[in-house]
C-alpha cells in the first residue's frame, strides 16, 4: 500500500468542524512531511469491514462494530505525529499498536452521524520507518467509521484537546513532590505586604443575572434557575449553556475605570476569572476553542485585565474552577439528562449535541462536546479523565501567556473530601501544577520567586489531607491555602487566603452586599490572624458594577488611606484580639483595631498589660487619622485608653459606622524586637512555623528546624544584634554567622523550657549594613524566636 505524499497545503473544515470534502479528497491538512493513508486500502482486522460514506476523503470507510476490529497500515514512513480521522456512534477508545505492541489509546467521541461528520484524533507518537501500525477498537457497544490516518512531523492540525499528553514539568528547583516543594518555597514579600486583594468574579455566568452556579442549575429540571431559564430563553434542549455564553455581551465593561476603583479601593492585587466550573476560558486559549475570544465578547478578557493591572502598578493573578472533580465530575454530568417530566419528557439537553448538530447554526464548525465533556457518569474518576490532562494545559498555556503573580484554585489541595458524591481535590495533580508554576515563574522573574499559589483545604474544617496526614506540614509550606468566606480560627504560623464576595459570587438580580463596615471587619479578622482578603465586586453580566457597590468600594478604601499602616506589611500580634478588637504589629508598632463605640468611657484592652511576652513598656498611644494622643494607663490589668470627649469621623467615608466607630490605635512602646517572622527574614529549607505555644516566647511564635545545615537569615543595620531562642530539653546547636563568617556555635539543651533566652549576642560591629545567618548544627530540633538590634538607623 502506497500512502498519498502531498507536496501543497490544502485544509479541509474536517479538522474543525462538519465534513463538505468531495469523495476522493483527503480533509487533513497536509504538507511535504505528511503522509495519509486510506483506512479502505489497509488490511482489516477482525470484522471490520469497507463501508460508503459520503464525506469520507475518498468516499468510503471502515466499520469497526466489535472490540478487536480494526485496520492494518504497512511499511510506514517515519513520523512524531499521528491523526486518525474518524466518526463514532459513541464515547470509547480505540488503541495504536505499532509492529504488534500497543503504544497509545485514543479517547473518541460522538461525530453525530457515521456517513456525514468526521472527527480528528491526534497524538504524539515516534513511529520508525517500515513498521507495522494497526488501529482497534476498545470500547464496546459503539460504531466506529475509519476513514483515514495522517502522520508526519507537524501535521498543522488544532491540538487535540481530549487526548494531550501529560504535561512535563518546566526545568527548575521545584520538583512535583511536596515535600521537595517545601523546602523551597517561601511566600514572596509582595504577597506579606499585599494584604488585601479584588476579585473579578465574572464570566457567561453572570449574564442571566440568576447567581451562582447558573450552567449546572440550568439543568436541574425543577429548580428556581431551571425555570427562570425556560421563561427567559427557552428549554435547554434548544438553547444550552453554550448559547448562554454566545450571547454574553460585555458592552458596559470598562477595564480602566474598574481597575481605577480597584486602586482607590485600597486593593493591592487583582485576580481575574480565567475561568469557571462552567468550564469557558475568558481567554484566548490554545486547548479550549470555547473561549470568550471565538464566543461570545470576542475578547481577550485575562489579557485585557493583565494588561490594565500591570499598567496600575498591582500584581496580577488568574483563577481556575475548571478543575476536574467540579467541571467533569459535576458540572459536566447534568448536561446529558432530559426533563422526566412535561411536554419535553426525554427530549435530551444540548449536553448531549454533537459537531454534526451545528451544521447552519451560529456554532457551526464547533463541537459542543469540547464545552459539555463526552458523555460520562459522575461517579468516573477526574482525575484520570481526558479532561485532567487537557485542564492542566490550559493552565499552563494561561501562565505561559500571562505571567501571573499568583493562581488560584477552587478546589482542594488533597483528595479525602466528598462533595454532590464526588471525591474532590486536585491529589496527584498539585504538585505537577505547583512545581510546573513555580520554575516557570522563576524564569520569567530572572530567578527571584515571586510567585503564589492558592488552594484549599489544606488542614482546618475541610482538611483534605485525612488519607495522607504526614504530607499536611509540607503543604501549608507550599502555598498559600485559602477558603471560601471560611477564617482561620487562630493565628496561622502560615500566611492564608479569605475569598468573600460583596453579594453573591456571580450577578443576583435583586442581591442584597456587605456594607464596608463588614467587609473591614472581615479584612480586619484576616490580617489579625496572619491572612489576606480577596474580595470580589459583583458585576453585572454586561460588565459594570451597582453604584451602591463602588459607593462601598470608595469608603473602603477612604478608611484604608487613614489606617493602613495597621494593615500593609504587618504581622499578628501574640494575640489576634476578640470579636470587637483586631491586634497587628508593624516597624515596631503595635495597632488595635477597635470596631464598636467608644460610649464615652475609657477602653480596657486586657491583652496589653505590663510584663507580656510581647509587648514593653507603653510610652505613648494614639488615634490613627486624628493627630492627637491619648490618655491612657498601663498596668498588670491591661491597657486602659481614655476617648475624647468629641471624635471627629474620618473624612471621605459615606457610612457612619466605619466613619466614626471603626478606629484604629497605634501603641507605641520599648521592646521593639525582630520577630522570625517579620518582614526581611529568609527561611526555607528546613525551617518550620508554629504558632500558638502559649510557652511565653516572643509574640507566642517560633520558627523551628529539625533539619542540620538548615540556614536562617536576616540583613539588618546596626553594630550589635542578639539572637534570642528558647532552651530545653533535646535540643540541638545553631551556629551564628555574620556577613558569612562564623561567629559562634550555641548550644541550646536545658533542663527545663526556659522562652526568650539571649543565647547569642555579637557587639562592635561595623557601621552598614549586615546579614546575619542562623545555621541548625544537628544534636537535636532548634528554634529561632527574634532577634534584638542596637544601634539600627
Amino acid at each position: 500500500m502506497k500512502p498519498k505524499l502531498f507536496a501543497f497545503l490544502f485544509v479541509c473544515s474536517s479538522f474543525i468542524g462538519l465534513v463538505s470534502a468531495q469523495p476522493g479528497t483527503s480533509c487533513f491538512s497536509a504538507n511535504s512531511t505528511t503522509m495519509i493513508y486510506e483506512a479502505e486500502a489497509a488490511s482489516p482486522i477482525g470484522s471490520a469491514v469497507k463501508v460508503v460514506a459520503n464525506s469520507a476523503s475518498g468516499g468510503n470507510a471502515v466499520t469497526l462494530s466489535r472490540p478487536g476490529d480494526g485496520v492494518m497500515f504497512k511499511n510506514i514512513k517515519v513520523a512524531q505525529k499521528l491523526a486518525i480521522r474518524y466518526s463514532s456512534s459513541g464515547v470509547g477508545l480505540i488503541a495504536v499498536a505499532v509492529n504488534g505492541q500497543v503504544k497509545k489509546k485514543f479517547n473518541i467521541h460522538s461525530s453525530g452521524n457515521l456517513s456525514l461528520s468526521f472527527l480528528n484524533a491526534i497524538t504524539n507518537i515516534k513511529i520508525d520507518a517500515g513498521t507495522t501500525v494497526a488501529i482497534t477498537l476498545i470500547t464496546d457497544n459503539i460504531t466506529v467509521n475509519l476513514d483515514e490516518i495522517a502522520m508526519g512531523d507537524n501535521l498543522k492540525l488544532p491540538p487535540d484537546i481530549w487526548n494531550l499528553p501529560v504535561l512535563p514539568v518546566a526545568s527548575g528547583p521545584f520538583k512535583p513532590d511536596w515535600k521537595d516543594i517545601s523546602e523551597h518555597y517561601l511566600a514572596p514579600n509582595w504577597w506579606r505586604e499585599a494584604k488585601f486583594g479584588a476579585w473579578s468574579h465574572w464570566d457567561p455566568q453572570s449574564m442571566p443575572e440568576e447567581g451562582d452556579w447558573y450552567s449546572r442549575k440550568m439543568y436541574q429540571e425543577n429548580s428556581p434557575v431551571y425555570k427562570f431559564h425556560v421563561k427567559t430563553f427557552g428549554h435547554p434542549s434548544e438553547y444550552g449553556y453554550k448559547d448562554i455564553a454566545h450571547n454574553w455581551g460585555i458592552d458596559r465593561w470598562d477595564p480602566e475605570a474598574l481597575m481605577n476603583l480597584y486602586v482607590a479601593m485600597g486593593a493591592r492585587y487583582f485576580m481575574a476569572m480565567g475561568v469557571h466550573h462552567d468550564n469557558f476560558d475568558n481567554w484566548n486559549s490554545a486547548y479550549q476553542p470555547w473561549n470568550s475570544v471565538n464566543v461570545g465578547p470576542k475578547k481577550d478578557i485575562v489579557g485585557i485585565w493583565e494588561k490594565t493591572v500591570r499598567k496600575h502598578g498591582l500584581r496580577f493573578g488568574i483563577g481556575f474552577h475548571n478543575t476536574p472533580p467540579r467541571t467533569w465530575g459535576q458540572f459536566m454530568p447534568v448536561k446529558y439528562a432530559s426533563d422526566q417530566n412535561g411536554p419535553l419528557k426525554d427530549v435530551p439537553y444540548d449536553g448531549l449535541q454533537t459537531i454534526a448538530d451545528g451544521k447552519g447554526k451560529w456554532w457551526e464548525g464547533m463541537d459542543p462536546v469540547d464545552l459539555y465533556g463526552p458523555v460520562h457518569a459522575s461517579k468516573d474518576d477526574p482525575l484520570h479523565s481526558p479532561f485532567a490532562n487537557q485542564f492542566m494545559w490550559r493552565v499552563d498555556d494561561a501562565i505561559t501567556k500571562y505571567h501571573p503573580d499568583v493562581i488560584y484554585f477552587d478546589e482542594h489541595a488533597g483528595d479525602s473530601q466528598v462533595d454532590l458524591g464526588v471525591h474532590m481535590g486536585l491529589g496527584f495533580l498539585a504538585p505537577q501544577l505547583i512545581a510546573n508554576y513555580y520554575n516557570k515563574s522563576l524564569k520569567w522573574n530572572h530567578g527571584k520567586m515571586e510567585a503564589v499559589v492558592n488552594l484549599k483545604g489544606v488542614g482546618g474544617q475541610y482538611n483534605s489531607f485525612q488519607n495522607s496526614k504526614e504530607l499536611l506540614p509540607f503543604v501549608e509550606h507550599s502555598l498559600v491555602k485559602s477558603s471560601e468566606k471560611v477564617i482561620e480560627k487562630e493565628i496561622s504560623a502560615y500566611p492564608f487566603q479569605t475569598e468573600e464576595s460583596i453579594a453573591e459570587w456571580h450577578y443576583q438580580t435583586g442581591q442584597k452586599c456587605l456594607d464596608a463596615p463588614a467587609i473591614v471587619k472581615i479584612l480586619m479578622e484576616n490580617v489579625s490572624r496572619n491572612g489576606t482578603l480577596l474580595l470580589n465586586l459583583t458585576q453585572h453580566g454586561r460588565g459594570n458594577l451597582d453604584a451602591e457597590v463602588i459607593q462601598t468600594a470608595r469608603d473602603i478604601g477612604a478608611w484604608l488611606k487613614i489606617n493602613g499602616e495597621a494593615i500593609y506589611g504587618s504581622r499578628p500580634f501574640e494575640v489576634y484580639g476578640d470579636t470587637s478588637v483586631y491586634y497587628t504589629r508593624n516597624k515596631g508598632k503595635l495597632y488595635a483595631t477597635l470596631t464598636t463605640t467608644w460610649k464615652n468611657a475609657p477602653v480596657k484592652l486586657k491583652a496589653l498589660k505590663t510584663n507580656g511576652a510581647t509587648l514593653g513598656k507603653v510610652s505613648k498611644v494614639e488615634l490613627l487619622g486624628a493627630g492627637i494622643a491619648l490618655p491612657f494607663v498601663q498596668d498588670e490589668q491591661g491597657l486602659t485608653i481614655s476617648p475624647p470627649a468629641y471624635l471627629k469621623p474620618i473624612n471621605g467615608i459615606s457610612n457612619a459606622t466605619l466613619a466614626s466607630l471603626y478606629r484604629i490605635l497605634r501603641i507605641t512602646h520599648d521592646k521593639t524586637w525582630i520577630n522570625d517572622d517579620d518582614p526581611g527574614v529568609k527561611m526555607a529549607r528546613g525551617w518550620f512555623r508554629q504558632s500558638n505555644l502559649n510557652d511565653g516566647d516572643f509574640n507566642n511564635d517560633l520558627t523551628t528546624s529539625n533539619t542540620p545545615g538548615a540556614k536562617w537569615s536576616f540583613d539588618f543595620i546596626g553594630n550589635s544584634i542578639s539572637v534570642i531562642a528558647p532552651k530545653q530539653a533535646g535540643s540541638g546547636k545553631i551556629e551564628v554567622l555574620i556577613d558569612g563568617k562564623a561567629r559562634k556555635t550555641v548550644g541550646l539543651s536545658a533542663t527545663t523550657y526556659e522562652s526568650q533566652q539571649v543565647v547569642c549576642r555579637i557587639d562592635k560591629l561595623t557601621t552598614g549594613s549586615h546579614t546575619i545567618s542562623v545555621i541548625n548544627r544537628g544534636g537535636g530540633p532548634v528554634a529561632i524566636d527574634a532577634l534584638v538590634v542596637s544601634n539600627a538607623r
